[in-house]
């Protein structure tokens, strides 16, 4: 099978359009193909929709449900700013509008703490968890926090009415520096793929206090007490958060499960769509 492109604008042929009311807000998103409930969250600056191509390699055996988070993509924003606590009931309060039923639930970098809050706090939605690359284990190195003061700038400039970010992006060596932390090799991602990444970022309105969250640790002792099941995917070159982080989470869960993607950075579904949708079946239908 054939990854789908990344969608820009238009949905994919296959997929729905999801808006449901939840905790008082909209949460907004997408589905496609049908089977087993498959929830997917995204991590920092992202939406649903970079998702989309695994979705679609996995749509013949799961019902994909990709969802923005509070404040990031069409998803309203949360009172008070993103919170883990809020992020999670309103997530499954979307899972029960929506009929899913008990669902793997497959995190990726902020989506991974959050996919634990929600499986500890709400533990009837999940059945299993899958952590890709996840934040909130080891606290964040130093380029990092230094990366992460710069987000309140960023806030200010993202609404700007002319999208100077892809303008940047049609410089090769500017897309390749930009996106040289998230993926092994930028060469790989092409313009469309790139604009739909920083298009993410721009549409956030929850960066700065997501941005905080993100800095917390703690998800290994969180991990202990949830009841699901939790198995773990990391790309072996993600430079974000490195594979290293996951011996912590493998000591607190001795019964969770690593799996490595070679020559792989830290959006393996992106970088490669169809080894990354073959290991995430075979470890939703464990």
């Amino acid at each position: 099978m054939r990854a789908a492109r990344l969608p820009d604008g238009a949905l994919p042929r296959g997929f729905h359009p999801i808006r449901v009311g939840a905790d008082g807000r909209s949460v907004a998103g997408a589905e496609t193909g049908s089977g087993p409930p498959l929830l997917l969250l995204h991590g920092l600056g992202g939406t649903w929709r970079y998702w989309a191509p695994a979705m679609a390699l996995l749509a013949g055996g799961a019902r994909c449900i990709a969802l923005d988070l509070p404040g990031f993509g069409q998803s309203d924003p949360s009172p008070g700013g993103f919170a883990l606590d809020s992020a999670a009931g309103g997530l499954a309060a979307a899972m029960r509008s929506l009929g899913t039923g008990p669902a793997v639930i497959c995190g990726h970098s902020l989506g991974g703490p959050l996919a634990v809050r929600l499986a500890r706090s709400h533990p009837d939605v999940a059945t299993r968890l899958v952590l890709v690359g996840p934040s909130g284990i080891e606290p964040t190195p130093p380029w990092q926090k230094r990366a992460l003061t710069l987000v309140p700038a960023y806030d200010v400039l993202r609404r700007a009415p002319v999208p100077w970010e892809r303008g940047l992006l049609r410089v090769r060596p500017l897309r390749q520096a930009a996106l040289g932390m998230l993926v092994n090799d930028p060469a790989t991602v092409s313009l469309a793929l790139a604009r739909s990444l920083v298009d993410g970022a721009r549409e956030a309105r929850e960066l700065p206090s997501a941005a905080r969250v993100s800095l917390d640790t703690g998800l290994a002792d969180e991990a202990r007490a949830v009841a699901a099941p939790i198995a773990a995917i990391w790309g072996d070159r993600d430079r974000m958060v490195p594979p290293a982080h996951a011996e912590r989470l493998l000591r607190a869960v001795p019964s969770a499960t690593l799996h490595l993607l070679r020559a792989c950075g830290h959006l393996p579904m992106v970088e490669r769509p169809e080894a990354f949708a073959a290991l995430l079946a075979e470890l939703a239908a464990a």
